[in-house]
C-alpha cells in the first residue's frame, strides 16, 4: 500500500456531510449540524451515489465533476479528507517510508488514527537529529507521542493519560 492510499484508509479520515441549498446557495452540513459555504470545501470531494463514494471536483456552480457533470440535489451526501496540521504533514512526509509505516501501525494498534493528531512540533524542519512532539485525541483517550530521531534510527515513544506506554525503533539502513 502507499502512502496517500494507508491515510485514506485511516479511520476519521474524512469529513462527511449533506448539502442543501439555502437561500440560492449551496450549503454543506456536517457531522456536527456545522454549516459550511461549498466554497470553503477542497475543491477535491467524493458524492455518494449508486451505493459508492466517487472521487470528483467541485464546481463554483454547485456542480461536481466526475467523468460527467453532475448538478448536485438537496440531501446528496459528500465527503472529503480532513486536512492535516501543516507541521504534521510536513513531517508525515519527511519519514522515510519504513518509519512512516511503522508510526501507523504503532498509532493504528492503539486505536488511534492518524488523523487524530491535535498537535505536531516538527523539530526535524531544523536540524537532523532531535525529538518531535505529537498529541493525538481519539475521544477516548489521550496519546502523547515523542519520535527521537537521527540519521541510524526512528525511535516512537507512545504514552497513554494512563501511563501506558510502548517504544516502536526502525533502523534506517
Amino acid at each position: 500500500m502507499d502512502r496517500l492510499a494507508s491515510l485514506r484508509a485511516q479511520k476519521r479520515a474524512y469529513i462527511y456531510g449533506v448539502v442543501e441549498q439555502v437561500n440560492g446557495e449551496w450549503i454543506f452540513f456536517d457531522e456536527d449540524d456545522d454549516a459550511h459555504e461549498l466554497t470553503s470545501l477542497p475543491k477535491e470531494v467524493e458524492l455518494f451515489r449508486f451505493g459508492q463514494w466517487i472521487k470528483g471536483w467541485l464546481g463554483e456552480d454547485g456542480d461536481v465533476y466526475m467523468t460527467e457533470r453532475y448538478a448536485l440535489k438537496n440531501g446528496d451526501r459528500l465527503r472529503y479528507v480532513k486536512p492535516l496540521p501543516h507541521a504534521y504533514e510536513q513531517w508525515l512526509s519527511q519519514l522515510p517510508d519504513h518509519a512512516f509505516f511503522h508510526f501507523i501501525h504503532l498509532v493504528n494498534e492503539w486505536h488511534f488514527s492518524v488523523y487524530d493528531c491535535l498537535y505536531c512540533y516538527n523539530y526535524m524542519l531544523f536540524a537532523e537529529k532531535g525529538v518531535n512532539f505529537l498529541i493525538f485525541d481519539n475521544s477516548v483517550d489521550m496519546c502523547n507521542v515523542q519520535h527521537y530521531f537521527d540519521e541510524k534510527q526512528h525511535r516512537f515513544e507512545l504514552t497513554l493519560q494512563t501511563g501506558k506506554k510502548v517504544i516502536g525503533v526502525q533502523l534506517d539502513y
